[in-house]
């Protein structure tokens, strides 16, 4: 297996999940040694100083932003909190944002209008974007197109959204990626594995969302990032590769998007 980064996992809820109380426990109990490294996302107000405490650790990254599901809470207030976060030198990122209409948390005009606001202030910034789609197809591509470069980079995180959406993404911007989770194990993951299939190899990334979403044969356990190597061999099963060869470009994709040197 080549050395892999998952690129978007929730550590403190990772831990939380098993119980754990350090990150060097984790890693020494469930990652192999091919591990080099993970980016921890921050997405709402509770888990911005767990995320600056992990990415103390040598091969952990963070990123910052709010989800949509938070979106009323954002306010003047937690953006500056957000600000100070993002001068960490580990910070390779804002995000998540997005916009999530499966449960409608916080209503849809207000993610809308939250979601531009984090685009404009991340790309002032000069940071890559973190998306976070669901069930929001029309609405992410429009503010996306009307608001984002052609040419930013960003990570379009846990595809679950259709194969179209994904071919629409891909030629609107040169410089986005694709990242596909433990789904693509699942029994009802063909939608998902159909999107794989038609995203080229270097404008893919691959990630647990850990805790969630854990693959085959874990399914139902908390995710953690030494379930990487099992969504890796997934994707080369479907896109036909080997999967060393699948395993390289991966980690050059992430190295490349996000600036990582692990």
């Amino acid at each position: 297996m080549n050395p892999f980064i998952d690129t978007h996992c929730h550590l403190d809820s990772i831990l939380a999940k098993l119980k754990l109380s350090a990150f060097s426990e984790l890693r020494s109990r469930f990652f192999p040694p091919d591990f080099a490294g993970c980016i921890t996302i921050s997405c709402d107000p509770d888990s911005i100083e767990p995320a600056l405490a992990f990415m103390e650790e040598p091969d952990v990254y963070g990123a910052f932003g709010i989800h949509p599901h938070d979106s009323k809470n954002y306010d003047a207030a937690l953006a500056a909190r957000i600000t100070a976060a993002l001068r960490h030198p580990k910070c390779v990122a804002y995000g998540e944002i997005g916009l999530d209409y499966h449960y409608d948390f916080s209503p849809r005009e207000i993610q809308r209008d939250v979601f531009v606001r984090q685009i404009e202030f991340g790309i002032s910034v000069k940071k890559p974007l973190i998306i976070h789609t669901r069930e929001a197809e029309e609405d992410t591509f429009a503010v996306l197109k009307d608001n984002v470069p052609s040419d930013w980079p960003m990570h379009v995180h846990c595809f679950t959204s259709s194969p179209r959406l994904a071919e629409k993404l891909l030629a609107q911007f040169s410089r986005l990626m694709i990242g596909f989770t433990g789904i693509v194990t699942f029994k009802n993951g063909d939608e998902v594995r159909a999107a794989a299939r038609l995203v080229p190899l270097d404008r893919m990334l691959v990630e647990t969302d850990g805790p969630y979403l854990a693959p085959d044969p874990f399914r139902g356990q908390p995710a953690h990032p030494g379930h990487i190597p099992l969504i890796v061999n997934k994707l080369a099963s479907i896109k036909e590769r080997d999967p060393a060869e699948v395993g390289a470009a991966l980690l050059a994709n992430s190295r490349r998007l996000y600036g990582i040197q692990a």
